[in-house]
Parts: structure tokens; C-alpha cells; sequence
């Protein structure tokens, strides 16, 4: 009995690390396909982290986690940002990771229905907060003094530039655009996210 045992917790994680490999090579794969429109310049959308969404909501928040890891470590080879949006990108996206694989984990209880949408509404109220505290500690910081001389003002002229004349104020100083302009980005991508992530999840995830 102890041996059947043993080859079945064998057998879960060797099914576990594969399916976490495949879902890493997918994510990378997913982060060069991207809409051809750039919001503010420089802020995509992308499905990337769908992988990611299902390996958490499969095996738990590690390796979720584990995929933006990798997800992002790969793409440092081909980085057009010196490495300043694959690691902002894995810390937003694994605390919007990590949110939807807790919180299913402890409403597992409850209606599917319910689960999922309180899954989902953690994991994009995360990647707000998460977002707004990156950008304004790192990524913007390191986007000014990398790609505009240190001068905020060219960031915020180009990011205006990308506005229509309506919206132009939501981007007119350095807090704005992380107070205003981006959180909207990131509730969108965030909603769009979940929702692939669990189409595929419902079609995929009872199979394995």
C-alpha cells in the first residue's frame, strides 16, 4: 500500500512539473503575441498569464507563480526594456496570480459560480494595487532615467501623445498617470485575463 502510494504522489508530481513546463513555454510564447496597439506607449495586452491563471487554479499559487517565473527569466533573452518590464511584469501578475489561486483554494466550497467570480475580482483588485505601487516605486522611475534623460516631463508628453484630446488630463503629471491612467489598463487587462483563463481552465482543467 505504502509503495502504491508512493508511485502516485511520484506520479502527481511528475504530471505536475510537466504540465508547469508546458504552461511556461506557452506563457513565453503568448508574451511576443500582443495586440498591435500600445496604450500610453508602452502598456500592452496580452494572454501571457492565462498559463499562468490555470497552473494556479490546478496545483495551487506556487506554481502559478513559478510560471510568471519562468515566463519572465525567458523573455529577459529577448528584452526590449532592459529588464525593467519583465520584472515589473512578474511582480504584477503574480500578486494577480496568487490572488485568484488563494481565493479559489479557500471558497472551494462554495458554488462554482461564486468561486470563480471571487477568484477572479481578488486577482484584478490585486493587480490594480500591485500596479499602482510598481509603477510608481520602479517601473517608472527606470523608465524615465533609462529611456527619457531623467526628464518626466518627456514621459508624460509622450504619454499624452497617445490620448485623445479628452482623456489627455488623466496623464498630465507623474501621479495622475499612476493614480488615473494606468489603473483603468489594468482593470480591463484584468477582466479580459480572467476570463480566458477560465474558459480554458473549465475546458482543460477537469482533464488533468
Amino acid at each position: 500500500m505504502t509503495e502504491m502510494t508512493a508511485a502516485t504522489e511520484k506520479g502527481s508530481m511528475v504530471r505536475k512539473v510537466a504540465v508547469t513546463g508546458v504552461c511556461s513555454a506557452m506563457a513565453l510564447i503568448l508574451m511576443y503575441l500582443h495586440l498591435p496597439v500600445k496604450y500610453l506607449g508602452f502598456l500592452e495586452m496580452e494572454f501571457s498569464d492565462v498559463p499562468a491563471v490555470f497552473c494556479g487554479l490546478l496545483f495551487g499559487p506556487v506554481a502559478g507563480v513559478l510560471v510568471e517565473l519562468i515566463k519572465n527569466l525567458l523573455k529577459l533573452f529577448g528584452t526590449t526594456t532592459a529588464g525593467v518590464g519583465e520584472f515589473a511584469n512578474f511582480i504584477m501578475m503574480s500578486f494577480y496570480v496568487a490572488a485568484i489561486s488563494v481565493t479559489a483554494k479557500k471558497w472551494k466550497g462554495r458554488s462554482s459560480a461564486y468561486r470563480y467570480a471571487m477568484s477572479f475580482a481578488a486577482g484584478t483588485v490585486a493587480l490594480i494595487i500591485a500596479g499602482i505601487a510598481v509603477n510608481y516605486l520602479i517601473t517608472f522611475p527606470l523608465y524615465i532615467r533609462l529611456y527619457f534623460g531623467g526628464n518626466e516631463a518627456a514621459l508624460i508628453g509622450a504619454a499624452q501623445a497617445m490620448l485623445p484630446d479628452s482623456l489627455k488630463w488623466i496623464a498630465s503629471s507623474f501621479e495622475r498617470m499612476i493614480l488615473l491612467a494606468v489603473p483603468p489598463f489594468n482593470l480591463v487587462k484584468g477582466i479580459i485575463v480572467s476570463i480566458a483563463a477560465y474558459l480554458v481552465y473549465k475546458a482543460v482543467g477537469n482533464r488533468l
